[in-house]
């Protein structure tokens, strides 16, 4: 192996992340302690050009510092450095990974990479269930703004630091115990960290009723925005009495022929949503109703509902229904290993620490209030600068 000089002294992180990163990959190393200003400061900056530390040099070679060891690894040079070409790549060892590609997981991304640690994303998509709406309201900078030009806008933020993504892999497994993470992606992968951050967000809670799970994508569908142009001039129901489904049943107002709503409970969202569909011609509502199944052998015929009040059965014909009764956590990878509440949420603390040493969650998995974009994008932020004091302060 080619000998490995590090210039470090006391009290730099950088230093510290540096020597445990070639501790835990087993590569030997020389230390050289170089105060600033000092003489061994000084012959450092005369043979590396540079003051900052730490500085690296393999074989007699200038490195430079953590990051550039960190992207050596990355890309398979470190090996061919350190003489092992033969045994391939070094698995890395990353300093956090982002599990979620949504508002929380694309924040922690930007302040992991202006902390300099080195990050993986793993998601299956980009922008998360932000996605699921046409616009945002109120976004900081932005009284309004189509959902598609924010995430471009996330996204771009977070291509201008280069980091390494996962795109369209889902996790499959994760070991969270010892200072070593372990994630398993579905191509049978494993990925090692240092730290974890859990920001999976939520998914549609479904209806459980017959004929829900064989009839989906056949008209049975939970999201308005990508799926209500599907059902012009046809008739369609919409289940579920919050802002979510109203705002549904407004999107199929504009395309559908009729729209049938059928709620649990009296509506409970917003007054001016309401008005927007208790007014409309195309609208009938049923309240305080159960729906028992969806009908249909190869796509959505009709619903089957029953009044709360009398007890009545009634079938109602339509060519599909958008599901619209709130969301459940994407926790199901850790209710074992985290606490979680009542509903299936990652408990967490102000600093995002989830209870199990260097894992943190953010946005909508967590119990923390208010699931809104901007505060997901906040949380998504303190759970890395969480993650950076972690690792800092390891030995």
């Amino acid at each position: 192996m080619a000998s490995v000089t590090i210039y470090s002294t006391g009290g730099c992180p950088f230093c510290v992340k540096a020597k445990s990163f070639m501790t835990e990959r087993g590569i030997r190393f020389e230390e050289i302690e170089a105060r600033p200003g000092s003489k061994t400061w000084n012959e450092m900056r005369e043979k590396t050009g540079s003051g900052s530390l730490p500085q690296i040099l393999i074989g007699g070679e200038l490195v430079g510092g953590y990051s550039d060891l960190a992207h050596l690894e990355a890309t398979g040079e470190l090996r061919q450095r350190l003489g092992l070409t033969e045994q391939g790549p070094i698995s890395p060892l990353y300093d956090v990974i982002i599990i979620g590609g949504g508002p929380a997981g694309l924040s922690a991304a930007i302040y992991a990479a202006r902390k300099v640690l080195k990050t993986l994303i793993v998601s299956k998509d980009i922008g998360g269930q932000v996605t699921w709406t046409y616009d945002v309201d109120n976004y900081l900078g932005f009284s309004q703004i189509e959902t598609a030009d924010l995430i471009a806008k996330f996204e771009e933020h977070v291509e201008k630091y280069g980091l390494e993504k996962l795109v369209g892999a889902e996790v499959k497994a994760l070991k969270l115990a010892g200072k070593t993470k372990k994630v398993v992606t579905d191509d049978g992968k494993t990925h090692l960290a240092k730290t974890i951050i859990i920001a999976t967000g939520k998914h549609p809670r479904p209806l459980d009723v017959p004929g829900e799970k064989e009839l989906i994508g056949m008209g049975v569908t939970y999201c308005s925005t990508c799926d209500a142009p599907l059902f012009a001039d046809l008739d369609v129901a919409v289940a579920g009495g919050g802002n979510s489904a109203l705002e549904a049943v407004i999107d199929l107002m504009k395309v559908a022929s009729k729209v049938y709503m059928v709620s649990l409970t009296p509506l409970t969202g917003d007054e001016i949503l309401q008005d927007k569909v208790m007014t409309s011609p195309k609208v009938e509502v049923f309240t305080e109703h159960q729906i028992l199944r969806i009908v249909g052998d190869s796509a959505v015929e009709g619903l089957e509902i029953k009044s709360l009040k009398t007890g009545e059965s009634k079938k109602l014909t339509m060519a599909g229904i958008i599901v619209e009764i709130g969301l459940l956590p994407n926790s199901e990878l850790v209710v074992d290993t985290l606490e979680t509440n009542r509903i299936g949420e990652i408990v967490i603390d102000s600093r995002c620490r989830t209870g199990v040493a260097g894992v943190f969650a953010c946005g909508d998995v967590s119990d923390v209030p208010f699931k809104q974009v901007i505060v997901a994008a906040g949380e998504g932020a303190k759970a890395a600068l969480s993650a950076y004091d972690y690792i800092i302060n390891q030995r």
